[in-house]
């Protein structure tokens, strides 16, 4: 989770008291999809939500919906829901990618289902400019290398397009609707069309903000959740922007320790992988762009994007070495598959909306005011001095909300999330989680009564379903039996 939108950024946070009753207020009774083959094995549909809870006759909304049905429907246990986090990942689209990374035992036993949050994907998504020009907003150069740099940046002027103006002049009032708590509403409803009396809930990333808004909701429909890899709450803007910055800094250091290693790391560069590193990030701020294999040319602002999406995961670091390799000897092609992890591009090119939806459901949750020209420099110049590689490009956006973005209403914002929920939820944090560092887990834990932390000594972004045997056989069972791994259990990677 790498929240940063072109022009736009904001942290987590809480705001105010939210109306948990107005959720099913005015609802119709038994609420039904009318299921249809969308193949490879999945079925889809749309339900009807209220746009404005609080007002729940009038304009609606059609979520898309996606189910795949459990393998042995004579030993299903129900449906379990699934959100990748974001914010603003199209869930839909991405479930197809990886439901064969789910356990064996989940995908027998469970109907795995999601569906495009409010503003994302085809829920009436946040799409506010075309593939050409979001194309041309990313190349623009990452990073401020002087004082009227940094004033543009935090102008927005600095960048081709002026995201902001163009999303707010398209979608208006709809952008103060898509905050996670109506999302939290919206789940609900489909647990209910799908005739289910209680929720079991997969949230990875800011879904663990979707999960914990759920549970505070709808404290008596859960039967089991589990959250990894957690977005800490009680972070301020700046602290979790920090902690994130130097997460991936050390994630970094180790993938580049690993690789100064095993000479056959394609990155090894006679055993000096850091120092090619620091020449190659050089020769992009200088103007260097490399030609990629679907025709575009890369530069700075993908290998800054490369580098990060290949810190996620420890599966990718040996792709991450390979693109930095190619990119040494001219060819950008593994550089931007990488930052495609980022910024929502398909593989044939397109880009679905999450850089485009991102800001706009930060600032719905909690509206942070922009912060001072003086302080954004402050904070720069420090992260820059602290995080040599990544500091500048992941402190480059000003933190807070563009005071054009409409406002949401005080119900609909996080809050203080804070639940204590009938069924017992399974956080999972990692130790070396480079984009929601561990303290996270820790304070959902103290958020969720009754709650329990499964510790996972990994430095990578998610832990179920990612190649731990230890966690997925923990996860697994508890979402067959609903019983939690003994307290203070840790699988090591």
């Amino acid at each position: 989770m790498l929240r940063r939108g072109v022009g736009l950024l904001a942290v987590v946070a809480t705001s105010a008291l939210t109306l948990s009753s107005i959720a099913h207020a005015g609802q119709s009774a038994d609420p039904e999809l009318d299921w249809r083959d969308c193949g490879s094995g999945f079925e889809c549909a749309t339900l009807d939500v209220p746009v404005d809870y609080a007002a729940p006759n009038d304009e609606q909304l059609e979520l898309a919906v996606t189910r795949h049905p459990a393998s042995q429907p004579a030993r299903r246990i129900g449906a379990l829901f699934v959100n990748y986090g974001g914010p603003g990942d199209p869930t839909t689209e991405s479930l197809r990618g990886g439901y064969s990374t789910l356990p064996a035992v989940i995908r027998e036993r469970f109907d795995v289902v999601t569906f495009d949050p409010r503003g994302t994907g085809d829920s009436r998504g946040i799409d506010c400019v075309d593939d050409a020009t979001f194309d041309r907003a990313l190349a623009d150069d990452p990073t401020p290398d002087d004082a009227t740099e940094l004033r543009g940046f935090y102008d927005g002027t600095a960048q081709s397009v002026d995201l902001v103006e163009e999303c707010v002049e398209k979608d208006g009032a709809w952008l103060a609707d898509v905050g996670t708590r109506n999302v939290a509403r919206d789940l609900d409803r489909l647990r209910d069309a799908l005739g289910e009396s209680t929720m079991s809930f997969l949230g990875y990333s800011y879904g663990t903000v979707l999960g914990a808004v759920y549970a505070q909701e709808f404290p008596t429909h859960i039967r089991a959740m589990v959250l990894d890899s957690v977005v800490d709450l009680s972070a301020s803007p700046l602290e979790e922007r920090r902690r994130s910055t130097r997460g991936f800094e050390a994630t970094l250091d180790e993938f580049l320790e690993a690789c100064a290693a095993e000479s056959e790391c394609p990155f090894y560069s006679d055993g000096d992988p850091r120092t090619a590193l620091e020449r190659l990030r050089d020769r992009f701020e200088e103007g260097l762009t490399v030609p990629s294999q679907d025709g575009h040319v890369t530069g700075a602002s993908e290998f800054y994007g490369a580098v990060i999406g290949g810190l996620y995961s420890r599966a990718a670091w040996q792709i991450l070495a390979t693109s930095l390799a190619r990119a040494e000897g001219g060819d950008g092609t593994g550089l931007r598959a990488l930052t495609g992890l980022i910024t929502g591009q398909r593989d044939d090119g397109t880009y679905n909306n999450l850089q485009e939806a991102i800001g706009f459901i930060l600032c719905a949750d909690r509206y942070v005011k922009r912060v001072s020209f003086a302080a954004y420099r402050k904070a720069y110049e420090s992260s820059s001095a602290r995080s040599p590689m990544l500091g500048s490009t992941l402190a480059s956006n000003p933190i807070g909300c563009d005071p054009r973005i409409p406002r949401a209403a005080a119900r609909d914002t996080l809050g203080d999330v804070r639940a204590r929920p009938r069924g017992r939820v399974l956080i999972i944090g990692l130790t070396g989680d480079p984009a929601t560092p561990y303290k996270g887990a820790l304070d959902l834990q103290r958020r969720l009564k009754r709650s329990r932390v499964l510790t996972v000594d990994a430095a990578q972004h998610g832990g179920f379903a990612r190649g731990f045997a230890c966690v997925d056989e923990y996860v697994g069972n508890y979402f067959l039996t609903v019983e939690l791994p003994p307290k203070g259990t840790v699988c090591e990677a």
